[in-house]
């Protein structure tokens, strides 16, 4: 976990200790599944976990930051299953289906978040240690499995590609997918917004 993303807790490790923490955790979880950054306060957090606000001040350094956690943690879950999809592409699927569809299931998986919950985790980020250089880096996961995945695809269709220019091509693709929806452009998720995006991909990743 990168330091602008560390919750401070008392050390101890006390099993009563241990699982105190797990519950708020588990709590903040559950609230950030909600998706209303209205929910993301210590009043929320000890209603759902069950502890008093003197124990959560205790146990964290500060609440905002166990929200954070959170958010952080449930995107990485979302990220994991969508380079698990792109590994497991058909290898005689065409660049343009491979375009489409990946687009179609970014799409789904987007709006399944309150673009709020978003921007109340880049918002409060920036607040506490300013832009991480290196905050787009999250999308990296993507590069390996897809790299494989254009070696062994059998259309012809995809460019190969050294690590480093995927890498940066794959930010700007995420970049152009995401941004609309975060900044609550009107065309986050329009079938212009696809199309756009399906053209980027191919002109990026086809030969």
């Amino acid at each position: 976990m990168n330091p602008e993303f560390e919750i401070l807790f008392s050390k101890s490790k006390q099993d009563r200790s241990l699982k105190t923490m797990a519950d708020i955790l588990q709590a903040a979880e559950q609230l950030t599944a909600e998706a209303d950054p209205e929910l993301f306060t210590s009043r929320s957090l000890a209603q759902k976990s069950g502890y008093a606000l003197g124990t959560l001040v205790r146990r964290l350094g500060t609440i905002e930051n166990v929200f954070l956690w959170a958010i952080k943690k449930g995107r990485g879950t979302l990220l994991n299953e969508f380079a698990l999809r792109i590994a497991q592409f058909d290898a005689d699927v065409s660049v343009q289906k491979f375009a489409e569809d990946l687009v179609d299931i970014a799409f789904a998986n987007i709006q399944k978040v309150n673009p709020k919950v978003m921007r109340f985790f880049e918002n409060r980020i920036t607040k506490q240690q300013g832009l991480p250089a290196d905050y787009f880096s999250y999308w990296d996961c993507f590069v390996e499995p897809y790299l494989e995945s254009a070696q062994r695809n059998k259309t012809d269709t995809f460019r190969q590609m050294p690590k480093d220019e995927a890498t940066l091509i794959i930010r700007n693709l995420c970049l152009l997918v995401e941004r609309p929806f975060i900044e609550e452009n009107p065309i986050a998720g329009t079938e212009e917004h696809r199309r756009i995006a399906v053209d980027a991909f191919i002109r990026l990743l086809s030969k």
